[in-house]
């Protein structure tokens, strides 16, 4: 698909070579499907972006290495997806993020955002199982609410949380566990408010200004979930690090981008330029410009990579008739564990071609089965035969 919509690019800047404005537009375009997949971390004043953005930034792992994550970047800036950070699922919010893009295209391939519930340790006033809640409501909201349909998914995290656990020292491990030491019904009631936690009357000799550090570092929040784990069994820094970015959700949205976003970078990338270049041409129409808007079209007609996508969301969304096995075959042909070829067969890597080629010969037929049958709603089907062409692009690799 890259290489299509490169010699796209390539007829659309001869075309507009005479219109400076065009020209950069679409060179700047044309220059970014070699660079690295763009990741906008959004949202309104006091949802903690910054902080996630530096989260992600922070995590070296291979599946984001190649991802440039930019913190509110400016509306001209080329990006790929985005991240989107809510304090609070309500409809008026959803509302506002929905494609409200002249590009038809962008509408027909709306595969770019994960939602965030933000900040989510304060849910239920910030009590100790507010991060369980906050999952919770998230993953209704997802299958419940219409409004969250166009996402890949809705995540809750803490971000101050996973960004302070990421950074934790050994100096700031020894001091929670020495604040842990201290018997419970003595220590609680200043664990009420960040107040309480830096009042002078606190218990020990640790100073206001290093309890109030560790406040600034983690919440008050993550302060008593830290403590929690420490008495329960997170005997050393990297156990009660490791345990706190888990139950941050930094984690799932990590997988989540890797999954959606890393792992279809070139048709991110893709859909990015298509989208420019459908900009310019209606910003600037031209006699004979309908000859690449309609080598637009063919583009949204034929990429399997966002028919992919939209299904995978849907399926574990629980907007689709499938459920069990057959839900989770499906998504993985789909990609949805990784789009090597093995990945998708649920097969071990190095796997022998013959036995490649059997297993997707095998879901071929079955899922074919299933698109055809007549008992089955139009919708099933039609989700059916997603599969069936992906499975089908899987045997193609061994013709």
């Amino acid at each position: 698909m890259v290489e299509d919509v490169r010699a796209l690019l390539v007829d659309a800047c001869a075309y507009y070579r005479d219109s400076p404005r065009a020209s950069a537009l679409l060179g700047e375009a044309l220059d970014h499907l070699d660079e690295p997949l763009r990741v906008s971390i959004g949202g309104a004043a006091g949802t903690g972006k910054s902080t996630l953005a530096a989260a992600l930034g922070d995590w070296p792992t291979r599946a984001l290495r190649d991802l440039e994550f930019l913190d509110a970047p400016p509306p001209s800036t080329l990006t790929d997806a985005s991240v989107r950070l809510l304090r609070h699922l309500e409809p008026d919010q959803l509302a506002t993020l929905r494609p409200t893009t002249p590009s038809a295209f962008a509408r027909q391939t709306a595969v770019d955002t994960i939602l965030v519930l933000a900040r989510a340790d304060e849910t239920g006033a910030g009590r100790i199982d507010a991060l369980l809640t906050a999952k919770q409501i998230a993953r209704r909201a997802w299958r419940e609410d219409p409004l969250c349909s166009g996402f890949q998914g809705v995540i809750a995290v803490a971000a101050q949380l996973a960004y302070g656990a990421r950074a934790f020292t050994d100096d700031e491990f020894e001091l929670l566990a020495a604040f842990a030491a201290v018997p419970r019904e003595e220590l609680e009631r200043y664990l009420l408010s960040v107040d309480s936690f830096t009042d002078p009357a606190f218990p020990g000799p640790v100073s206001v200004e290093t309890r109030r550090s560790l406040v600034v570092r983690f919440g008050l929040f993550g302060v008593k979930l830290a403590l929690t784990l420490i008495r329960t069994g997170c005997d050393d820094r990297v156990k009660l690090s490791t345990e706190l970015v888990r139950r941050s959700g930094l984690g799932e949205l990590r997988d989540t981008i890797a999954g959606c976003f890393a792992a279809r970078a070139d048709a991110l990338r893709a859909r990015t330029a298509l989208i420019r270049l459908e900009t310019v041409l209606n910003a600037e129409p031209r006699p004979h410009s309908d000859r690449l808007a309609a080598r637009v079209e063919r583009f949204s007609a034929s990429a399997h990579d966002f028919r992919e996508l939209r299904l995978i969301a849907d399926i574990r969304g629980g907007r689709t008739a499938l459920a069990g096995e057959s839900a989770e075959e499906a998504a993985r042909l789909l990609g949805a564990e990784g789009t090597a070829s093995e990945e998708r067969l649920g097969l071990v890597a190095g796997t022998d071609p013959r036995e490649m080629y059997e297993a997707g010969l095998d879901a071929v037929m079955r899922w074919r089965h299933e698109a055809e049958r007549p008992d089955r709603a139009l919708a099933e089907r039609a989700a059916a035969q997603v599969v069936v062409r992906s499975a089908e692009g899987l045997l193609a690799q061994f013709v």
